[in-house]
Formats: C-alpha cells, sequence, structure tokens
C-alpha cells in the first residue's frame, strides 16, 4: 500500500491572512533609498511634470503607480530623537489609476 503525502509550496491562505493581504496593499508606508544619480533623475523628473501640470508614473517598493496632475503636493519637516527628516508629498484619492 503506498502512501501519498502533500507537500504545500504555497500556503493556502485562512480567510484572516486574505483579509490582512488585502489591507495591507490599501495601507502601506515604505520607503526606498536610491543612489544619488537617481534620486536626482527621480526629482528632475517629477520636477518638469509637476511644472507642466502633467501625470508621473513612479514605482516604489515593487508597485508602480501613477500621480495624477491635480495631486497635493506639500513639504514636511520632522525632527524625532534627534533626526531631522524632509519629505516631498503628493497626495491624491485612491480613484486616481493604479497598477502593481
Amino acid at each position: 500500500m503506498r502512501t501519498r503525502a502533500t507537500v504545500e509550496l504555497y500556503p493556502i491562505p485562512t480567510y484572516t491572512e486574505e483579509r490582512e493581504m488585502s489591507q495591507e496593499m490599501q495601507d502601506r508606508d515604505v520607503e526606498r533609498e536610491d543612489p544619488r544619480g537617481r534620486f536626482v533623475a527621480t526629482l528632475r523628473r517629477i520636477a518638469d511634470a509637476v511644472e507642466k501640470n502633467e501625470s508621473f508614473r513612479i514605482q516604489v517598493v515593487g508597485k508602480r503607480f501613477t500621480v495624477p496632475a491635480d495631486a497635493v503636493f506639500n513639504i514636511e519637516h520632522e525632527v524625532e530623537d534627534g533626526e531631522n527628516e524632509l519629505e516631498l508629498q503628493f497626495k491624491w484619492g485612491s480613484s486616481s489609476e493604479e497598477e502593481e
């Protein structure tokens, strides 16, 4: 009599895990560190698009999306535990085009 073994290469997520994964895709807070040259090129491309009132596409940590021309932008400065942080932020509604 032969015994069959089942091997799961990719575990099937439970309902709770699926909900958590879905929530993770909606609520996301990641950072991408770039070498100076890439960072400068990205800033130039963003500045050109903002100046022309155009949307632009960018990919951050595996997710590609479009920042619409009508996004609201602001500059934020934070000081915490002796560290300064400067953020250039773009905000827009979730109805804008998004791709992974």
